[in-house]
């Protein structure tokens, strides 16, 4: 009969916890050994079936009996062993009896092995899921970030077209001013030609006339300046604040992503 605590390297008084921990170090010490596959699973096997019966202390207790009968059998076979052949037979009995025993332990053994794999394929498959899930909430998170770059792109696009469509029409209209100008300037200048011999009141009266109307032309290149500014001002704010929405738009994104991969992680 297999000492198992000889083979755990623990005494009789192991506790559940202890024997734990001496198959987990038993385990690791096989795994590091230089012996084949089919040795280390037939070895890890016998480890398996020690930690079984003696972390269950109705196994346990069980096993402890058996072991004091089979030594105590084998101490009276070699005691009395000259008692004749009707006690090779009873000893036989005791083996078979024993061996039957040993049997149904083995088999209880074989079934919690299989139970704790069962459990540890579970486990796997758990983490392998979350994993999944975790790379799908990253995937999804790099999605809305593309999204929401691509729209501000779009933004930045409609907001330079809109610029220089304004540009355009602030030159069109400079250009139309300076022609009326310059019209205005010519008329001007044939009626002073035509006005030339009148007399000196209506000279001076032409020339504060024009001299009204450059404080006019320079009032409404003030104002058109002013215009210009604000505008500016506008297309600039308007800017900031469509760059200030992104930054939210993206933080936004970025929080809710966050909350999900937070929740999807195990607690």
């Amino acid at each position: 009969m297999q000492n198992y605590y000889e083979m755990l390297g623990v005494s009789q008084d192991v506790t559940p916890s202890i024997a734990k921990i001496a198959y987990e170090g038993k385990v690791k010490a096989l795994a590091r050994s230089g012996l084949g596959e089919a040795e280390k699973q037939a070895e890890e096997r016998e480890l398996t079936k020690a930690y079984v019966t003696l972390s269950n202390p109705a196994k346990k207790d069980w096993y402890d009996k058996q072991r004091a009968l089979h030594g105590e059998r084998e101490e009276r076979v070699a005691q009395a062993s000259h008692r004749g052949a009707w006690i090779v037979g009873g000893a036989v009995a005791a083996f078979l009896v024993v061996a039957v025993g040993w049997l149904l332990v083995s088999r209880a053994n074989e079934h919690e092995r299989l139970r704790l794999e069962a459990q540890r394929i579970a486990i796997e498959q758990e983490k392998a899921r979350k994993a999944a899930e975790i790379e799908e909430a990253r995937l999804q998170l790099e999605q809305d970030a593309h999204a929401t770059n691509t729209e501000m792109a779009q933004r930045q696009q409609a907001a330079r077209e809109l610029y220089l469509r304004n540009q355009q029409n602030r030159v069109d209209q400079t250009r139309a001013f300076q022609q009326q100008v310059q019209q205005r300037a010519l008329n001007t200048f044939d009626e002073r030609n035509a006005q030339y011999n009148e007399d000196r009141q209506r000279r001076l009266d032409a020339e504060e006339k024009r001299r009204a109307e450059d404080e006019r032309r320079k009032a409404l290149a003030e104002v058109e300046r002013q215009k210009r500014f604000v505008a500016d001002r506008e297309r600039e704010d308007e800017r900031i604040r469509a760059e200030r929405d992104y930054r939210v738009q993206r933080e936004q994104a970025l929080k809710r992503a966050r909350d999900a991969a937070a929740a999807r992680q195990p607690q």
